[in-house]
């Protein structure tokens, strides 16, 4: 599932990115898609410390308001590692291909994907309601 180009700039905070490049050395095998995609999306982020992330960017935690392309919906979801995803709470883990697109965006900005069925996808974060980072939360 591929991610659609050109993509725009993406930030993470160190903590954020060694977390995720051992996410994807733990999903190598069983989800080599999921593994190639976190790896990809670190790999052209700007990593800095947790205290120089903007406040409107999407780390782990965040909460975010977000919209598809293709509806004119709004959707809220909090970013979360894998164990701790939970639907019903809307805890989107960052190892799915929403997850793994919101991470990084600032508000604003789009990316697109292309589907296994073809389909393409796109989402727009609208607005970051919650950044652990901004909230002086490093710890998470």
């Amino acid at each position: 599932m591929p991610f659609i180009n050109p993509r725009p700039p993406i930030m993470m905070t160190e903590p954020d990115s060694e977390k995720l490049l051992q996410l994807a050395a733990q999903l190598r095998h069983r989800q080599p898609h999921v593994a190639d995609m976190l790896e990809d999306e670190v790999e052209r982020a700007t990593i800095l410390p947790p205290t120089d992330v903007p406040g409107d960017v999407v780390t782990m935690r965040s909460h975010v308001v977000f919209g598809y392309a293709h509806n004119q919906r709004s959707h809220w979801l909090t970013l979360v590692y894998p164990g701790e995803a939970d639907l019903d709470m809307a805890k989107i883990s960052v190892a799915t291909p929403v997850g793994a697109a919101l991470i990084g965006l600032r508000e604003g900005q789009s990316i697109g994907w292309r589907m296994a069925s073809g389909e393409e996808r796109r989402i727009t974060v609208h607005k970051v309601a919650y950044q652990p980072e901004r909230a002086g939360r490093y710890d998470l």
